[in-house]
């Protein structure tokens, strides 16, 4: 086979050689026609002996090769594509295949075997002469295999990435997570509180805790948190009381200091006997009704109530008595009251039985500058009560109607009464006192033991029980405030329980601003007794019989208890129905009560008349009731 190619190539070489241009053939020079000459393979008959690295040689590294030979080696466009505008660049740079440049050869046969199939690479493939390898994005490592890359799990390959944060992976990365309130701090590796007060979320005032905020409103102007946690709305009333007024009654009580509360001063030309007839009630057991006479150290009566019965202080000549009825009156009923001079005897009558008779030398009326006077107070008396023959606390919740002095009419108490409904009387009453949603009742009491037991040196017990009926969801019912003000121990009604940030009524009992224990209650269905017990390591509430739910573990209740104990060894005041002004963050409620409440503390009834201070505005012993249908 060989010598018969050569013998054709001898003879074709022939043939060009002698070929007379004249008559159309064509000379090729010698050098370029012994290329045709030059022993070459076949390239199709032949691949089970040769290899396409061995035809890339011959077609294009021995010599220069065109896209149609390139495409007979590759027998596909896209490598054939890929292949030729390199080869191209190779030539560009290192010169003609004939040259016999060897950075050409190496530059033909680098083979890129990140084209076909990205080398089995999952993510990045590498080409460099004569290999590859595998790559992987950042936060990817190459498995064992080299070809397929994973997440890594920067978590758990360095556990303190995130410092005190939370690390949560992502593929290809991972991010520091903190709690609701806190932010990260790349710098540090920690989590930081985010300061919420700074974004001025709340209306009135913010304060800024560990991972959290709480706003505050004015509850003394009437106002609490709404349900978005952050603006304030006003307190409204739940239950609505009949406080409708009788403009033909009296009230008694209106002024706390004990003075009274009508002035009248009679003058007569004639010796005049006194009369005094009215309709009178009470739930009070203690008070004055009236002083009637001259001065205090002259001829002088005063009509009063004791234990729930009627008592009259006298003084004539010098000499003075005291004397009482059996039966008490102080019920909550009408009833007509007289009290007459009668033949030198003093006559009082009840619903016109005579229940008193006492016998008087002299007359109320005095003579003085050529007339007969009398001066006449109602609902206190003209002079200091321990002036009296039995020392009296005069403050009456009573309430007058269908007065007559002296048988006369008293047109000018009645418009005064008409104008003023401070004067006047709930139409309707009942036992209790009542808190009209502004002002408090002020009590020096004391909760420490008692001195001489040296066992009990320091101890102190807290024991309060209150029977309410709320016209509205928000108030304080009982704390005890120190002389800085700061609120130690308080127990209210809310309407929002502060940690979760829900709407719902509670009963709080709590320390400074801490609340320790709650009962969720609808405060405003019904009546409802709640109860505390406090000690030294106990802390108690309950509502309706029910326990409250502990907000604190037990190292927290003892901090608290701990910090109460501080707070008794020196002086508190007790305050019923509100707080004075205070801090709005020193307490979680600081709205006043309203609705009706009476309440026992160690075991002792508290009357609101025996308090150190109390607002006009509150009654000791009359509360009006829940309007019918209402």
């Amino acid at each position: 086979m060989r010598a018969l190619n050569a013998l054709l190539g001898a003879a074709l070489l022939s043939v060009l050689l002698v070929a007379d241009p004249s008559h159309g053939t064509i000379v090729v020079p010698a050098q370029e026609a012994a290329q045709f000459l030059r022993p070459r393979q076949r390239r199709s008959n032949q691949f089970l002996e040769e290899t396409m690295q061995g035809h890339l040689e011959r077609e294009c590294v021995e010599e220069r090769c065109s896209r149609e030979e390139a495409r007979e080696v590759f027998e596909n466009e896209p490598e054939t594509e890929y292949f030729y505008d390199r080869y191209l660049e190779c030539i560009r740079v290192f010169g003609s295949p004939y040259a016999r440049n060897t950075g050409l050869i190496t530059c033909v046969h680098n083979k890129d075997e990140c084209f076909v199939n990205n080398g089995g690479c999952n993510q990045v493939c590498l080409n460099k002469p004569g290999s590859y390898h595998c790559s992987c994005f950042s936060g990817y490592v190459l498995q064992s295999n080299n070809r397929i890359c994973e997440d890594i799990d920067e978590c758990k390959h360095s556990t303190a990435i995130c410092g005190t944060a939370r690390c949560r992976n992502h593929l290809s990365s991972y991010s520091c997570h903190c709690n609701n309130g806190y932010k990260y701090n790349e710098l540090v590796k920690a989590c930081e509180d985010v300061d919420e007060c700074e974004q001025k979320l709340c209306e009135q005032t913010c304060v800024n805790t560990p991972g959290s905020y709480t706003c505050h409103c004015d509850g003394r102007r009437g106002v609490k948190l709404s349900s978005d946690m952050n603006t304030c709305e006003d307190i409204l009333p739940c239950v609505s009381f009949a406080t409708e007024k009788s403009i033909k009654s009296l009230y008694l009580g209106r002024m706390f200091s004990g003075t009274p509360v009508i002035w009248r001063r009679f003058k007569r030309k004639q010796s005049t006997r006194f009369v005094a007839e009215f309709d009178f009630r009470t739930f009070d057991p203690e008070g004055v009704l009236f002083f009637a006479g001259g001065h205090q150290d002259s001829t002088w009566i005063v009509l009063a109530l004791r234990n729930g019965k009627l008592e009259l202080q006298l003084k004539y000549n010098g000499i003075g008595r005291v004397t009482s009825s059996r039966p008490s009156i102080n019920h909550g009923m009408w009833q007509m009251i007289s009290v007459e001079e009668l033949e030198r005897n003093l006559v009082i009558k009840v619903n016109k039985d005579a229940v008193m008779k006492i016998a008087v030398s002299g007359d109320l009326f005095t003579f003085e500058k050529g007339l007969y006077q009398l001066n006449l107070t109602v609902g206190g008396l003209p002079f200091r009560p321990n002036e009296l023959i039995h020392s009296i606390n005069p403050r009456l919740d009573g309430c007058l109607r269908g007065w007559n002095w002296l048988n006369g009419e008293d047109s000018t108490t009645q418009e005064t009464v008409r104008l003023h409904d401070k004067m006047q009387c709930y139409a309707v009453a009942g036992r209790g006192s009542f808190y009209p949603g502004r002002g408090f009742a002020i009590f020096n009491l004391g909760y420490m033991a008692s001195s001489g037991d040296e066992q009990a040196e320091g101890n102190w017990t807290i024991s309060m029980t209150a029977e309410i009926r709320p016209a509205a969801d928000t108030g304080v019912l009982f704390a005890l405030v120190n002389e800085d003000k700061a609120v130690p121990l308080s127990l209210s009604l809310i309407d929002y329980h502060s940690s979760t940030k829900i709407k719902q009524q509670l009963i709080l009992l709590s320390i400074e601003n801490t609340t320790v224990s709650s009962l969720e209650v609808n405060v405003c269905d019904s009546d409802h007794s709640v109860g505390i017990f406090i000690a030294k390591e106990t802390i108690l509430l309950t509502v309706d019989g029910v326990a409250g739910q502990s907000e604190m573990n037990h190292a927290q209740l003892k901090a608290s208890l701990n910090l109460l104990n501080d707070h008794l060894q020196r002086d508190v005041k007790t305050y019923l129905g509100g707080l004075p002004d205070v801090a709005i963050t020193s307490t979680p409620v600081t709205a006043f009560y309203h609705g009706c409440m009476t309440v026992k503390i160690n075991e002792n009834a508290l009357d609101l008349d025996d308090s150190v201070y109390k607002h006009s505005d509150l009654t000791s012993h009359s509360c009006p009731p829940i309007e019918t249908g209402k």
